[in-house]
């Protein structure tokens, strides 16, 4: 597995979320509880950034701040319409302090396929 350094993990506090580039993808990294999840940042419904709406910790998920979809971070998947495409799901991990992404998703985003 082929990492990318993106930031230091105490830029991003547990119940946040930023959004990153990694090799031209927009990613939504988040930290739920010390946890860092790393999805697709373009909602599969309404192509809004989700790094621009609200992670709900407790739950797991993201919400579209476009239409109101959610998606658990831990898997990408789907939880509620209007989106029903999973994101796809980066490999995250924090090593010597610092946020490392796979540019190598589970997936690829639904709207990068012909």
């Amino acid at each position: 597995m082929t990492v990318v350094d993106v930031m230091p993990a105490g830029d991003v506090p547990p119940g946040t979320m930023v959004r990153v580039e990694v090799e031209g993808q927009p990613i939504c990294l988040a930290n739920v509880d010390g946890t860092f999840h790393a999805v697709h940042d373009t909602c599969t419904h309404g192509m809004a950034s989700l790094s621009a709406g609200w992670l709900d910790a407790d739950m797991d998920r993201v919400e579209c701040p476009r239409h109101g979809a959610y998606f658990r971070l831990s898997d990408g998947a789907a939880l509620t319409p209007p989106a029903t495409a999973s994101l796809p799901v980066y490999p995250v991990e924090v090593r010597d302090g610092r946020v490392l992404i796979d540019p190598v998703p589970n997936i690829p985003h639904p709207f990068d396929t012909p």
